[in-house]
């Protein structure tokens, strides 16, 4: 139960928060303007994609524009990826699974509203708008087969709230460190909205997004995901996408954890009617008590990817596959 009031502690264990999640486009000749650090703007190209994959932009839910990459060459089991919300997420926390499975499939992968190539100033945005998106792209995709499903972190939520909620029409899950799986619960409502206030109150939000787009902070965040060596591709996009014009935005709609949903599990996951398949080891966001009330249930999986620390897809990208292909020939 939280308190009554938010606390300087509070503040900054939320500030700590998004900072952690962190780890978890510029191309054509269009020049734009976007903030810099301080008060003048400076010119920028328009953000470069995030895979070398044609893509093409689709409607979104609301009033904006989604822009998704995508292979269609190959004719087997269409895949789509959902990647994770938080400080600078796009479709490349993906990219790796997106390369290794367009040889064998049809692949798509979003950036979902807010993030990257897609429209940043979207408006207020729930985690059932979210899975509403989710949903819109599985219709539109091409195929008249339902696909499978690979998403990372929170993306995992908003997939299952598709799924149980609207109706999203998919032929299996793969879940990699999930969120929505700790013992610890997201704030009540109440205490979002004075977060929310206090993000709001005299730009201190944006202020503290401008501290996370720094050099040093993305590096040492990302950091905190990769065992080893941190690939210096996603240091370099996530300085180009946190840069664009509202790509605050959203993060700090995310920063108010408002995108959460509490008693995931009951509400969302003890739901789902289809395979899962779930790929963790160690993450210093997130934490996996309540595995234990799946592990009996012969519709989901686990498999440990060690060791890692929530990308294992980019730490052990083999063995990342291999499972997940085994998973699928098991269909």
């Amino acid at each position: 139960m939280l308190p009554s009031r938010i606390s300087v502690i509070l503040f900054k264990h939320i500030i700590c928060q998004i900072l952690c999640i962190f780890c978890i486009n510029w191309s054509g000749a269009r020049v734009v303007r976007i903030e810099d650090d301080g008060v003048r703007t400076v010119p920028m190209q328009q953000l470069d994609k995030a895979i070398d994959s044609d893509g093409s932009f689709i409607a979104g839910v609301g009033d904006y524009q989604v822009y998704w990459y995508h292979d269609t060459e190959s004719e087997g089991h269409p895949l789509l990826f959902v990647h994770s919300v938080n400080a600078a997420p796009s479709a490349i926390e993906l990219k790796p699974l997106f390369q290794h499975f367009r040889a064998s499939r049809s692949v798509f992968a979003p950036d979902l509203p807010g993030f990257g190539r897609s429209t940043r100033s979207v408006g207020t945005m729930t985690a059932s708008g979210f899975a509403e998106n989710i949903t819109s792209f599985i219709d539109q995709m091409p195929s008249s087969e339902p696909p499978d499903v690979i998403a990372l972190s929170l993306g995992c939520e908003f997939v299952a709230r598709a799924v149980v909620e609207c109706g999203a029409k998919v032929r299996s899950l793969t879940f990699i460190s999930p969120s929505g799986f700790s013992r610890r619960q997201p704030p009540a409502a109440q205490a979002q909205k004075r977060l929310k206030r206090v993000f709001d109150f005299a730009g201190l939000g944006r202020g503290a997004f401008k501290l996370l787009r720094l050099e040093w902070s993305i590096r040492y965040f990302y950091g905190m995901n990769f065992s080893g060596f941190v690939p210096n591709e996603l240091i370099t996009y996530a300085l180009k996408t946190t840069r664009q014009s509202g790509a605050h935005e959203m993060p700090l709609q995310f920063l108010s954890m408002s995108l959460f949903t509490p008693n995931a599990t009951e509400f969302l996951y003890s739901r789902l009617d289809i395979p899962v398949l779930v790929l963790f080891d160690e993450d210093p966001n997130l934490s996996f008590e309540l595995f234990e009330r799946f592990t009996a249930n012969p519709a989901w999986q686990f498999k440990r990817i060690a060791p890692t620390l929530g990308m294992p897809h980019w730490e052990r990208p083999e063995e990342t596959a291999d499972a997940i292909e085994a998973f699928f020939s098991g269909l």
